[in-house]
């Protein structure tokens, strides 16, 4: 395990700069996602702390050793750090055991200690029983799981993953998550992984670095950031959300729009406001609710049902459990109570915000 210190970092190509100061430390053992859109920066970090790039200015520590940094520069295969790349990068000539072991080999280990240490890395990733098949005899998340293992042979201080899930079918992706979480966890190692999918960085994070056009907008464990957002960007790419212009003031919102209020007690701010509210907090109540609307559409998704809700001049979007088909209708005049919402003060910048994504 390892302690990954970045101090007053910056990345420019010519006179575009892809990574503004940045400053932080992953802790020893801790799991962190560099997250974002593409183009953001998050990869050129990663690359940065592995060696394959070097910073502009600003100095990168593994532990107490200095890898990059003013003159001094640490190359990648001396830094201990393991590396799974986007593609398998798995040798298809070689059998599963070849190709975990070959990092070992080029280093002339000897064939007994080789013979002690892949099997026990097969198992941890399980494929003890693939050791003899060829890369094309397996699957895409067995192919990851051999570039996984071959990362890990080495007992790196650090592993790095550069959107190692990304050429997976949904399903292998899901189950994909948790395998690499658990693996890491009972390894105790330091990883720094890269993703734009942010429902990768929720499930497997301890904290989010979340990076657009090279500024970290806001970093912090997955219920901070999904909860408490720093800004209409941030609330924005985590999850589903829609923005509602308002008035704060006596301890309510008045949402234009909905022709409605919401209470609002703690009022941090007032005046003119951008209420953002998820889909899955509003609760459809066939007869309670203060607030009224007409459902316009339904999508029935098995585990969700997603629909549209007309209220006063707004639609707006709700996810209601699977089971709402049942007492719901296109039609219908229906309830709404919104259960929990975040409000940001109206300073014209909503629709820059959301624009810097792409």
């Amino acid at each position: 395990m390892s302690t990954i210190t970045i101090k007053n970092l910056t990345k420019s190509y010519g006179n575009v700069q892809v990574l503004k100061e940045f400053n932080e430390v992953f802790a020893d053992g801790e799991f962190v996602t560099l997250l974002g859109p593409s183009g953001c920066g998050k990869t050129t970090m990663l690359r940065i702390i592995a060696g394959f790039e070097t910073p502009t200015t600003g100095e990168v520590w593994i532990d107490d050793r200095m890898v990059s940094g003013g003159k001094t520069f640490i190359p990648p295969e001396k830094r201990d750090i393991g590396m799974v790349f986007q593609s398998y990068a798995v040798w298809p000539h070689m059998t599963v055991f070849d190709n975990v072991a070959y990092p070992l080999q080029i280093k002339r280990v000897n064939k007994e200690e080789i013979r002690k240490r892949v099997p026990k890395i097969l198992e941890i990733v399980h494929l003890s029983q693939y050791a003899d098949r060829l890369p094309n005899q397996l699957s895409g998340g067995q192919q990851q799981r051999v570039a996984l293992a071959r990362a890990l042979l080495a007992e790196p201080k650090v592993l790095l993953l550069d959107e190692p899930l990304s050429n997976l079918d949904a399903k292998l992706r899901e189950s994909m998550r948790f395998e690499i979480k658990e693996i890491t966890t009972s390894l105790g190692i330091s990883v720094v992984y890269v993703t734009h999918d942010q429902t990768e960085a929720m499930a497997m994070s301890d904290r989010i670095f979340l990076i657009n056009n090279g500024v970290v907008q806001q970093s912090g464990t997955p219920d901070e950031i999904y909860n408490h957002p720093a800004n209409q960007f941030v609330a924005d790419f985590l999850g589903k959300v829609e923005f509602f212009k308002g008035m704060a003031q006596d301890g309510k919102i008045r949402l234009t729009e909905w022709n409605a209020e919401l209470p609002y007690p703690e009022m941090k701010y007032s005046g003119m406001v951008e209420v953002a509210i998820r889909p899955e907090n509003i609760q459809l109540s066939a007869q309670e609710g203060n607030i009224r609307g007409k459902v316009e559409k339904m999508y029935y998704l098995g585990d969700v049902t997603d629909c549209r809700i007309r209220v006063g001049s707004a639609t707006v979007r709700v996810i209601a459990d699977g089971f709402s088909r049942r007492e719901i209708s296109v039609g219908q005049e229906i309830g709404l109570n919104v259960r929990e919402f975040i409000v940001f003060p109206d300073d014209n910048s909503t629709q820059e915000q959301l624009k810097i994504r792409t």
